[in-house]
């Protein structure tokens, strides 16, 4: 039979290494988020760029379009 020393040595080692795995999922997680805010970034801009095309815009035109409307909607504003 194990004795509580030991035992308490043993749930404080499985309770280290639990928290270094969730550590570890949390920064997985955490790079994964921002991968897939990218991803839905291009795809809005895509949907956008379609949408100007269907409209009439030229290719040309379109691409400006969104390059544009990113542009000024990542400037800070003066206040």
């Amino acid at each position: 039979m194990a004795n509580s020393k030991e035992l308490t040595k043993q749930v404080m080692e499985l309770h280290k290494k639990q928290n270094e795995e969730m550590k570890a999922l949390e920064e997985q997680r955490e790079e994964a988020l921002k991968v897939e805010k990218y991803d839905e970034l291009a795809i809005e801009l895509h949907n956008m760029y379609d949408s100007h095309i269907k409209a009439g815009f030229t290719e040309e035109q379109a691409w400006k379009l969104v390059e544009i409307f990113f542009t000024n909607s990542t400037k800070k504003g003066i206040f």
